[in-house]
């Protein structure tokens, strides 16, 4: 941030109104009369150079439960985030990103990190996000709050048991998730409207309400499976779309759950093969990869003295598709080599062991190396201080992030919303301890105040919560402090009781309930146990012993949920709109493979390998957000390799044991 938008940007912060003309449509309801939009608090925390009102907006578009009956009693109060383009003449058609999960959301952690990570779109385009139904924040009609409420401090303690003995030697779903979907189901709401069609019908309203005629969409993950369902259900005003980690519906994603691992053994035999040095140091490289792993499951691989467990030899490959300030993956041939051979083993030692995977950058010495053999002192003088004013620059900016962060939340608590939900708050937990020394039953409290979520906001309720749960002097001063408080103050304590109870319950219990929402309704039967087991022991590198209990696990939990199968959705999807799809060599969640499988049914499309990326390559590679950056631009466009040839696998490492 420059000092002239830093300044621009304090200035927003400090003037009690913001500019809001940008938006004035979508404050005043929304282009669709039958999507209403209402304006609402964008989730904390924001990037430090974003003003709400002005460079972003947030809120909620409703829409049916069920579009087929679109006058049906329920509706899904969709949360969204429009990030405006910082371009004064922006492209008409703007970035629509869907989440993956199911179920995962954008918006829980805050709106903070559309910002950061799609602010090259925003160049030319405005970015949209929204947390689709049964997902993230936008998960409140699917949410069972009796049973989560009195279940508290297992959600807490993540201590819920999601599968239970079924009497027969196997797993049923457990009684606690048997009686959330019960809870929900009795509500009143009708899950089997929960899926990937209705999801792929509300994308394209929500677009309609903010009042966008044609729009791109960036999927990632299950939004590749959504973006597909789009391409098929509701396609009118999708311009071009770019997917990253593929999912397509013709995929069996849960009988295939070992198939990413298989892939990338596959992918590491193939690129050290097609490398003379590594092909030559490291011959037949698959046979010596599956020896290891059969002969560690009988405890015959030995790692100082003491047998290294099957499953860490299965998962060496996973570790590529994590971050990591230099690549792992020129180590691997080696690793496998050394404990193969069952001799001396310096690369597993310093990888594995010292390094624990996660070998350390080298860029900064490489250059400096690099310096040292081409600069006199006065350059190597110069070249210090350039990396001295960097580290200053970067400790500079955290600082700024703080200090912005800091002073927006002082100002929406001092003046936007008053200081009193903020003493109540501070004064009930300054009596906590008290509680707890007279014997008073804390769960029972966090029971009541995590209640406080549901329902009318409002100072009787409150005050009903503090009588009966604390008393004296301490009771008087809080009932004090809720007759003081305003409306917006009241109203901002049960937001902050939302704030700091949600952000829990969604981590370790709702989102779980969210997935299980869409893929025991719809991925089954199409999945099941006895195809997981058949497709697993069929790979050319079974590796699954570990996913075993998953596969066992996930299916179980199904138990819970009627079956909701459609016919078609697990058909190729046909269609000629722009596709640019985007497979990583490492993922582990969607094979590489998929992106390619995923055009069979697609006229207009290219698929791209990312070597060097894990799941969704763009969060691995820069070069991913350029390349979806000009697809965007030009969907016509024949991309080239540059990308691909940027994010390579590096050479191989040759052990000295293996040179000639």
């Amino acid at each position: 941030m420059t000092t002239a938008e830093l300044i621009a940007t304090l200035s927003a912060l400090i003037a009690h109104e913001p500019d809001t003309s940008a938006f004035s449509s979508l404050i005043a309801g929304g282009h669709d009369p039958v999507a209403k939009v209402e304006i609402q608090t964008c989730p904390r925390p924001l990037d430090p150079g974003e003003i709400e009102g002005e460079t972003l907006i947030c809120g909620v578009v409703t829409v049916p439960e069920d579009h087929d009956t679109p006058d049906g009693p329920n509706t899904v109060d969709l949360e969204f985030v429009l990030l405006k383009s910082e371009s004064l003449f922006p492209n008409p058609d703007p970035v629509l990103y869907l989440h993956g999960g199911p179920g995962s959301g954008n918006l829980p952690g805050g709106a903070h990190w559309l910002s950061s990570n799609f602010g090259p779109f925003r160049d030319t385009r405005d970015v949209i996000a929204f947390d689709q139904r049964a997902s993230g924040i936008s998960s409140g009609s699917v949410e069972c709050a009796g049973v989560l409420t009195q279940g508290l401090d297992k959600v807490l303690k993540d201590g819920i048991d999601w599968t239970e003995d079924d009497g027969e030697g196997g797993l049923t779903a457990s009684k606690f998730l048997k009686d959330c979907i019960a809870e929900v189901e009795a509500s009143g709401r009708d899950l089997s409207k929960y899926n990937t069609r209705q999801n792929a019908l509300d994308a394209q309203m929500v677009m309609r309400a903010l009042g966008y005629q044609e729009w791109n969409i960036f999927g990632a993950s299950y939004g590749t499976k959504l973006t597909l369902e789009i391409m098929r259900t509701a396609p009118e005003g999708l311009r071009s779309a770019v997917l990253d980690g593929v999912a397509p519906p013709v995929v069996r994603l849960y009988d295939t759950l070992a198939q990413p691992r298989s892939e990338s053994l596959e992918r590491l035999v193939a690129y050290c093969e097609a490398e003379e040095a590594c092909n030559a140091a490291y011959p037949d490289l698959g046979t010596v990869i599956r020896d290891v792993y059969d002969r560690a499951g009988k405890g015959e691989i030995l790692w100082k003295g003491e047998p290294l467990p099957q499953a860490e030899v299965a998962t060496l490959i996973d570790y590529l598709s994590d971050f990591h300030a230099a690549s792992p993956t020129p180590y691997l041939p080696a690793m496998f080599y050394e404990l193969h051979r069952g001799e001396e083993t310096p690369t597993f030692d310093l990888v594995y062991g010292e390094w624990g995977m996660y070998p350390p950058a080298t860029a900064e010495q490489d250059m400096m190396a690099a310096a040292e053999a081409s600069l006199d002192e006065a350059g190597m003088a110069l070249v210090k201080e350039a990396m001295t004013s960097a580290r200053i620059a970067g400790d500079a900016d955290n600082l700024l992030h703080d200090a912005v962060t800091q002073l927006r939340a002082h100002i929406r608590r001092d003046r936007d919303l008053g200081p009193l939900a903020a003493l109540l708050d501070a004064e009930m937990t300054d009596a906590l301890p008290d509680l707890a020394e007279a014997g008073a039953d804390l769960r029972a409290f966090l029971r009541d105040y995590a209640a406080l979520r549901q329902g009318t906001a409002n100072a009787e309720r409150l005050s009903t919560f503090i009588t009966d749960h604390f008393d004296g002097p301490v009771q008087a001063r809080l009932l004090a402090l809720v007759g003081a408080m305003s409306e917006t103050e009241i109203a901002a304590f049960y937001e902050d009781v939302t704030l700091s109870v949600e952000p829990a319950a969604y981590e370790s219990f709702q989102k779980r309930i969210d997935n299980l929402v869409f893929y025991c309704q719809e991925d089954l039967p199409y999945n099941s146990p006895e195809q997981y087991a058949e497709t697993s022991a069929a790979l050319p590198f079974p590796f699954h012993h570990d996913y075993d209990a998953l596969a066992a696990n996930m299916f179980a939990r199904c138990d819970a949920f009627d079956q909701h199968p459609r016919e078609g959705f697990h058909e190729v999807v046909v269609s000629d709109i722009p596709t640019l799809l985007i497979g990583s060599a490492w993922d582990q969640n969607t094979a590489g493979s998929w992106a390619e499988l995923a055009t069979e049914g697609l006229t207009n499309a290219q698929a791209v390998m990312i070597q060097e990326a894990g799941h969704i390559a763009m969060r691995f590679q820069p070069c991913v957000a350029d390349m979806a950056h000009a697809f965007f631009d030009n969907p016509g466009r024949k991309l080239g390799d540059a990308c691909e040839r940027e994010a390579a696998v590096p050479p191989f490492h040759i052990a000295d044991w293996a040179r000639p």
